[in-house]
C-alpha cells in the first residue's frame, strides 16, 4: 500500500501503513524520516508508565495522612515517568531525541525522591502529625528531643548588649 501524500510549502506529509511520515526534498532528492515510530514496546512502556500514575492518583486519594499520600505520588509519580519518558525514548529513536529524553527521565528519577523528602521534612518541621499505629516510632521526636536537651552556650550578639 503506498501511502497518500499531500505537498504543503516544499514538505509531503502523509499517513503510511507504519505511522505518520514527512517527505522533504529538494530539486530531485527526497529523503524520507517516520515522524512517530509505532512499537509495541513504546507503547507497553507508556502503558505500564500512565498505570503507575494511575495508582499514584488513587494512593493520593485513599490514604489517610499527608505523608502516606506524599509516599504514595512520589514512589508511583516516579517510575509512572520513567514508565512514560522511556516509552517516548524507543518510540523517538529515529530523531537523536532519545539521549534527551532519557537525560529528562534521569533527572525526574533524581530530583522527584529529593523534593518528596524536602516537602515531608518541611511539613514535620511545621507540625504535621503522621498517622500512627500502635508500637511505632518517632525518630525524629526522640533526635530533635535529644538535641533540646543539650546545654547551649550563651552568646552574646556584638551590638545588642543591654548594660552598655
Amino acid at each position: 500500500m503506498t501511502p497518500r501524500l499531500r505537498r504543503t510549502a516544499g514538505v509531503l506529509a502523509g499517513l503510511a501503513p507504519g505511522g505518520l511520515w514527512v517527505v522533504a526534498g529538494e530539486a530531485g532528492t527526497v529523503a524520507a524520516a517516520p515522524v512517530v515510530q509505532s512499537t509495541l514496546i513504546s507503547e507497553l512502556l507508556i502503558l505500564f508508565g500512565c498505570l503507575f500514575i494511575l495508582a499514584g492518583a488513587i494512593g493520593l486519594l485513599r490514604f489517610p495522612d499527608f505523608y502516606t499520600r506524599l509516599h504514595a505520588t512520589t514512589k508511583l509519580m516516579t517510575l509512572g515517568g520513567l514508565g512514560l519518558f522511556g516509552g517516548a525514548a524507543v518510540a523517538f529513536v529515529g530523531f537523536d531525541a532519545t539521549s534527551r529524553v532519557l537525560l529528562i527521565a534521569a533527572f525526574l528519577f533524581l530530583t522527584t525522591p529529593l523534593s518528596s523528602y524536602m516537602i515531608a521534612r518541611a511539613g514535620y518541621l511545621r507540625g504535621l502529625t503522621p498517622y500512627r499505629e500502635e508500637g511505632s516510632v518517632d525518630e525524629w521526636q526522640a533526635k530533635g528531643d535529644a538535641v533540646a536537651s543539650l546545654p547551649r552556650p550563651v552568646r552574646p550578639i556584638p551590638g545588642n548588649d543591654p548594660e552598655g
